[in-house]
């Protein structure tokens, strides 16, 4: 049998305030004793750099990410990342995480080699210009590219001749297993340079690749290139786009103005730069670009993995696209869709 007592009134006046300051003590922070903290910079334990300078003497940081692992029986796959100073930590990150434990993004050790600038910043804007594009023909103008152009070439020489044996020296290296990665510009030099200098790699990843460059004449570079008997038969390549880079939907087209709007003095300014942009945008057709040089790529027996990202923009799409694109770089035993 369960009594009850009963508290005269004074008596649960004085319980229920003796609860109450129970309670509150409950939320009073707690006083944590002051620290003297000593705070330092954080450096990945597997990157290092280094500077070289191409034939024409301009200087490339080379930011290198060591291997996680001995090396397989042939050798290290390598990857080459172009705006190495954005993308070689990530990468490097990428591989570092899924070993051991990767499952759909399976991967082994592997020597990451970023093609960079002397620079704090993420990307020297005029020299990637210059290094990812192939010559403009006479006459051709861009009203929304200012720099000069023209030096994919030049870079193209640079890595072969000046970067790969400094890596190959220090490594032993599976020159049957190399992959040349970029995103936007960059992602056009990756195709470019396929088209171009095939043998130098065996993978190609482009990111958003740019190929409305030169009204979208890398296209009808494919379709020359497919078609050439002597060809490389062992190439893979993997394209991926983000859709808003193309298919704005109304909410980003607000959002771009928001953003657009701390950088000018007036709304209207800011309104009419980001009509320019999305203009700009469309007519560039980033994802049916990539879903052309997809389809034509894949017409021509070249092994080829393309993903489209729904909600996600030009910048947005780089992380879940790296998250896929280094996982097929070192997976050669992977089906090509």
């Amino acid at each position: 049998m369960i009594q009850t007592v009963a508290f005269p009134a004074r008596g649960r006046d004085l319980v229920l305030a003796m609860i109450a300051v129970f309670i509150a003590c409950l939320f009073v922070p707690r006083q944590v004793k002051a620290q003297s903290l000593s705070w330092a910079a954080y450096d990945l334990p597997q990157i290092q750099q280094t500077t070289l300078k191409s034939a024409a003497g301009a200087p490339y940081r080379i930011i290198l990410a060591n291997p996680s692992g001995p090396a397989p029986a042939a050798g290290y796959p390598v990857i080459y990342v172009v705006d190495g100073n954005a993308w070689t930590a990530l990468v490097s990150e990428i591989i570092r995480g899924n070993m051991g434990v990767g499952v759909q993004s399976r991967v082994e050790p592997a020597v990451v080699v970023g093609i960079g600038y002397p620079t704090d910043q993420a990307f020297d804007l005029t020299r990637r210009t210059l290094d990812f594009t192939s010559p403009l023909p006479p006459g051709h103008f861009d009203s929304n590219i200012r720099d000069p152009t023209g030096g994919d070439i030049a870079l193209m020489d640079f890595i072969d001749n000046v970067v790969k044996p400094v890596v190959e020296a220090r490594f032993k290296v599976d020159q049957t297993r190399q992959t040349l990665l970029g995103h936007s510009l960059g992602g056009l030099f990756t195709l470019l340079t396929m088209c171009n200098w095939p043998q130098s790699f065996q993978t190609y990843v482009a990111l958003s690749p740019s190929i409305w460059w030169n009204h979208d004449a890398l296209l009808q570079e494919a379709r020359q290139f497919v078609d050439k008997a002597d060809r490389p038969q062992k190439l893979r390549v993997f394209l991926s786009v983000g859709d808003l880079e193309q298919y704005m939907t109304p909410a980003y087209f607000n959002r771009t103005r928001e953003v657009l709007r701390s950088s000018f003095d007036t709304e209207a300014k800011a309104d009419a730069e980001g009509d320019k942009e999305m203009r700009a945008m469309k007519s560039r057709t980033m994802v049916d670009n990539v879903r052309r040089m997809a389809k034509l790529l894949t017409a021509g027996h070249v092994q080829t993995k393309f993903v489209e990202f729904p909600d996600e923009d030009h910048f947005s799409v780089i992380p879940a696209a790296l998250g896929r694109a280094v996982p097929f770089a070192l997976g050669d035993d992977l089906p090509p869709n």
